[in-house]
């Protein structure tokens, strides 16, 4: 209980030292950006102790944190001697401000509880996500060391985990601890900035009712934070004996449906919730909720925060209210530092995010310009331009990081499977898309046909650059490889075109509220049919695998966003239908009942979340927070040897040699855990992060090393690649054999207990 408060005051006392800066940058919203302070501060206090730990000789650590903190509230101080009017203005969001700080405790006490039922930081991506933390919070100097290749830095965006580190070398909170922590924090901070979003944009316009903001926030939370796809549902469902395996057979996703075995609703089969995100056949597509239940404290989720406070700048040109020229940055330096910060965030946080979002804020601002009567290439050249400034501060702060990625550059090239098919698309989008459908049905659109023609054409234009790049590029065979992914690109382009030209006719109505969930809703359009047509090139080698794993993220909270605004907004309108004595009437009849039918498939969506967090807790994982208790159960000779470690060696002069674990797996958990480099860990993930790693001579030099044993080769094996220490575990056993241990007999015993051993390698000339 301790650390979860301590945790939570920490994150507020970062937050309000930004909550004066997030006024400067955001001038025109409701909410001035008090509900995106949090998020902020921690990335310009993580900033700017990367960058100082990076660029001059001061280490990092408790101390260059709490100066940048200082220099943060000496920011505050300055803004607020400048300029009294902002206290007010933050006294006048006082209530805003209170309801976030409640939302943000809730949301935080509520994952912080979900956590600790299964809190272990083994399977998937945790041990690597574990790593990064715990080198981050080891490290002197960045980038950090890798403790997965001896001798080499981290090559990865790994902002935030600084982030999170920040909040831990301010709370003395170790990073077993602060890996399920960090997550709850930002998942609380997640459903705040969510909020603050659909407030902004509700408050774009004029409306009728108090309670408009608040089913507007509501329903953005719930679709952000607790939603699931319909997949989730089927779970639910045939685990409890609905339908047959025939029925939901037929919707083609792997291992649906499970065993017909449930105890008290929830099915009985293991990781039965992770079906949800392999429904595409090639495709790895997470929400929010899986993502916080998983418990990955990954890029993609670190980045969220800041993805909705880009998504609020973008909110903020949208709204047309400021002159789109270089004086908005020149006449107000502390707004043009805080946008290229943002954008310098993603890069360093979640570098696949800084495309997303960057285009986003690109495509606000050519509407804007288009607007006024610029055509489009000049809207867009104007757009470029007024973002050039910020682009390149932003830029500029990322660099120094990006430039030490090793990483192949990637490409770019055509989809050539059948990409998705209708079924399994809507089983997997439907859910988050059904706000977004009734308030389509329950808004009056008035559109033209000159917009809805110009609307199509640029929507199409991507699948028409498609098929005539598979024919130059010989690959007609793709055209009809595609199939009934026909259907969706079809539905894709007509949807988008509508959103488009419905936008459009409401912003130039003046409708500005109207105008931003339609054109949320075709941002998110534009981001799902980029992925159908091409994707990314990269070194982990799956085709669209990776593209539609990063890009359905964001697209899936800009439907959340545009869902959630959109019905608040017919809400306000009062334009939901009436079923009753005085409306009979069969349209309104018949939308009643599409709408009761939509409804109740969205409430059954929501079962999945509490579902998963149950089934999760079921795993019989030791309670709490900490994200290695489970070695104490599970390998005390290996939890024994990971407290000798950190008492004993250290990360700058100490390698100790552990056999290699495979990517996802439970190996390379002492150097993982401690930050005591080993020679390779994870090479699968070596090999996306670096073009030319090291990673098939390491790989020999462990196994020779382990199969040969404490022999003079051996020996000089060692010293040459500068191992001092051999562990012997349970992983070594099982790799090597039962009878590892005995091949280093010859070299001293600095540790032993529970049937694990640490050897040192003796110093040279003493075989």
């Amino acid at each position: 209980m301790f650390e979860v408060a301590a945790w939570y005051l920490a994150t507020l006392a970062v937050g309000a030292g930004a909550l004066l800066p997030a006024t400067v940058l955001f001038t025109r919203l409701r909410s001035r950006g008090v509900l995106y302070a949090r998020p902020l501060g921690l990335l310009l206090v993580a900033q700017a102790t990367w960058l100082t730990a990076a660029l001059t000789s001061v280490a990092y650590g408790l101390t260059l944190i709490a100066g940048a903190l200082a220099a943060l509230f000496a920011w505050s101080a300055w803004i607020a001697w400048r300029d009294p009017a902002r206290l007010r203005l933050l006294f006048d969001r006082r209530y805003t401000l209170l309801a976030g700080e409640v939302l943000f405790i809730a949301a935080f006490a509520l994952i912080a509880f979900v956590r600790a039922q299964a809190p272990a930081a083994i399977a998937t991506e945790k041990p690597m996500d574990l790593m990064l933390l715990t080198v981050v919070h080891n490290a002197e100097t960045m980038p950090p060391p890798d403790a997965w290749l001896a001798g080499f830095d981290v090559s990865y965006y790994h902002l935030g985990h600084v982030m999170v580190d920040v909040v831990q070398q301010l709370t003395g909170i170790a990073p077993a601890q602060g890996f399920n922590l960090g997550l709850a924090a930002t998942g609380a901070m997640v459903a705040v900035a969510t909020a603050g979003v659909a407030v902004d944009a509700v408050g774009l316009g004029w409306v009728r009712r108090r309670s408009t903001v608040w089913v507007a926030a509501a329903l953005a939370i719930i679709g952000m934070v607790w939603l699931a796809p319909f997949e989730g549902l089927a779970e639910l469902a045939a685990a409890n004996g609905l339908g047959g395996v025939g029925f939901w057979g037929t919707l083609g996703v792997a291992g649906l449906p499970g065993p017909a075995e449930a105890t008290n609703g929830v099915p009985d089969a293991f990781w039965w919730w992770w079906r949800a995100t392999r429904v595409v056949p090639g495709t790895i597509s997470e929400f929010p909720a899986f993502s916080l239940i998983l418990g990955d404290l990954h890029a993609h989720v670190l980045a969220l925060p800041l993805g909705l406070t880009a998504v609020a700048l973008a909110l903020e040109t949208f709204e047309g209210g400021t002159a789109l020229t270089w004086k908005r940055w020149t006449g107000a330096s502390g707004a043009l530092l805080l946008a290229g910060a943002l954008f310098a965030g993603l890069a360093m946080t979640n570098a696949w995010d800084v495309v997303t979002y960057g285009l986003l804020w690109l495509a606000a601002a050519t509407w804007v310009f288009a607007s006024v009567g610029w055509p489009i290439a000049g809207a867009l050249f104007g757009a470029a331009r007024y973002l050039a400034l910020p682009a390149a501060v932003g830029g500029a702060i990322a660099w120094p990081m990006v430039a030490t990625f090793e990483g192949e550059r990637p490409g770019l090239t055509l989809v050539t499977d059948g990409a998705s098919d209708p079924a399994r698309f809507l089983l997997f989008w439907g859910a988050v898309l059904l706000p977004v459908a009734v308030a389509a049905v329950c808004t009056r659109m008035r559109v033209t046909r000159r917009h809805v023609a110009i609307a199509l054409l640029l929507s199409a234009a991507p699948a028409a650059v498609w098929t005539m790049a598979a024919f130059v590029g010989d690959d007609g065979a793709a055209l009809a490889d595609r199939g009934a992914g026909w259907v969706t690109l079809g539905a894709l382009v007509l949807v988008m075109a509508a959103a488009v030209a419905a936008a459009w006719g409401a912003y130039r109505d003046g409708a500005r509220d109207r105008a931003a969930w339609l054109a949320l809703a075709a941002a998110a359009g534009a981001i799902v049919l980029a992925t159908e047509l091409f994707h990314v090139v990269d070194a982990l080698g799956f085709g669209r695998l990776n593209s539609v794993f990063k890009f359905w993220g964001a697209a899936w909270p800009l439907l959340a966003l545009a869902g959630a605004v959109g019905v608040a907004l017919a809400w306000d309108r009062s334009s939901l239908p009436r079923i009753g004595m005085g409306s009979l009437r069969l349209r309104a009849a018949v939308a009643g009942a599409l709408i009761g039918a939509a409804t109740l498939l969205w409430l059954g969506s929501l079962l999945y979340a509490p579902a998963a967090a149950v089934s999760r807790a079921r795993e019989a994982q030791e309670p709490g927070l900490d994200a290695l208790a489970y070695l104490d159960v599970r390998d005390p000779g290996a939890a024994e040897a990971l407290r000798w470690v950190r008492a004993n060696l250290d990360a700058e002069r100490h390698v100790l040699l552990e056999a290699v674990g495979a990517s996802y797996g439970s190996g390379n958990v002492i150097s993982a855990a401690s930050g005591v480099p080993t020679l390779l860990g994870w090479p699968g993930h070596q090999v996306q992060w670096r073009a030319t790693p090291p990673v098939a001579g390491r790989q020999a030099t462990v196994d020779d090393i382990y199969r040969e044993g404490a022999t003079p080769r051996i020996h000089r094996v060692a010293l040459r690649d500068g191992v001092t220490h051999v562990y012997l575990g349970n992983e070594e056993r099982r790799q090597y054999g039962a009878d590892v241990a005995t091949r280093f007999e010859g070299w001293p015993v600095v540790f032993e207990l529970f049937g694990t051993r640490i050897v040192a390698v003796p110093p040279g000339g003493a075989p």
